[in-house]
């Protein structure tokens, strides 16, 4: 009995013994261990780099380009915020500017114009029904007729009415402290309306859904979301201003000034416009950006981290083998 489990225990003994000997040697670190390491921070390294390259090619370089485009920028800030009016209107011609408006304002003519036209409506309405009486029917030409004589009056005290206005706007002047306020208040409202407009489309955005898969990642989903509320604002802001041009043409229509000064005009006011939701739709785009390149840098280097930690659990020491007769 003794004899033939003396050959089995020495064998035991030698295996554990080479499992000792084996584990003693692997629990020191490798000699390239520390090459393993060096890279892997290569390896992060050139991924930082190119995503820092391809960020840096969405930045525009220093150059004459540059250079003017941010002079255009900051001129077209400082006349939408900050300049005053150029020209100050004298006390006769502000005078005269007063009386006009008053008198287009508070109109008789138009006054009275205006009540004959929904008088005129009033009474069409009251016999062009759905089901009319015989009655009734006989006296709906007469009365389209009343109403279309009532139009014609009030669209004349209409045209009398804005030629006053605009003879009064053309007394001080496109330049004064009148048009420069007028403008601003038509691109505010332009821009306000673009704004609300961006967010009306992202209310039915999220009334609908956008689309997208179920089993897609939640950072896909967020990403896809902001891609679609940064359009809805470029395109509201876009529209705004394109609304906000043709306006200008009428305003600088109804000051009635020469081309020079109607033209120097529309580009200041078109540099302020643009400048502005340049700054809006700028700003979120790179926000946007630089967000991304932060995510997409942490996800990098958590991704190699994971890779590198596999090769580091193949290295643990085990000392705590015992061995029992």
């Amino acid at each position: 009995m003794s004899a033939s489990t003396t050959p089995s225990r020495k064998r035991r003994a030698l295996a554990l013994g080479r499992v000792m000997e084996y584990d003693r040697r692997s629990s020191s670190p490798p000699q390239y261990r520390g090459e393993a390491d060096r890279r892997i921070n290569e390896r992060r390294a050139r991924h930082n780099d190119e995503l820092t390259a391809a960020v840096s090619r969405l930045i525009p370089r220093p150059g004459p380009k540059s250079f003017g485009f941010l002079v255009w920028w900051v001129l077209g800030l400082y006349a939408l915020f900050m300049a005053g009016a150029p020209y100050r209107p004298s006390v006769e011609e502000e005078q005269r500017y007063a009386e006009l408006m008053n008198q287009a304002v508070f109109s008789e003519d138009m006054r009275m114009a205006e009540q004959q036209l929904l008088g005129a409506q009033r009474a069409l309405d009251e016999v062009n029904l759905w089901f009319p009486s015989s009655s009734q029917r006989a006296m709906i030409p007469e009365r389209k007729d009343r109403l279309a004589r009532a139009r014609a009056i009030f669209d004349a005290e209409t045209r009398a009415r804005n030629e006053m206005i605009s003879e009064a706007k053309s007394t001080v002047g496109i330049w004064s402290s009148y048009g420069v306020d007028e403008v601003r208040k038509r691109f505010w409202d332009a821009y306000q309306w673009g704004k609300d407009f961006a967010k009306r489309m992202t209310f039915w955005d999220v009334m609908f859904g956008i689309g997208g898969r179920r089993d897609e990642e939640a950072w896909v989903s967020l990403m896809r979301w902001v891609g679609q509320i940064m359009m809805n604002f470029t395109v509201g802001l876009g529209y705004a201003l394109f609304s906000f041009c043709f306006s200008l043409v009428g305003m600088i229509w109804e000051y009635k000034t020469s081309l020079a000064s109607g033209v120097a005009f529309f580009v200041v006011a078109m540099s302020g416009a643009t400048a502005m939701v340049s700054l809006f739709i700028g700003g979120m785009y790179g926000t946007a950006v630089g967000g991304v390149f932060v995510l997409a840098k942490q996800a990098q280097n958590a991704r190699l981290e994971g890779r590198a930690h596999p090769q580091q659990r193949r290295y643990v020491r085990h000392d705590h083998y015992t061995h029992t007769d």
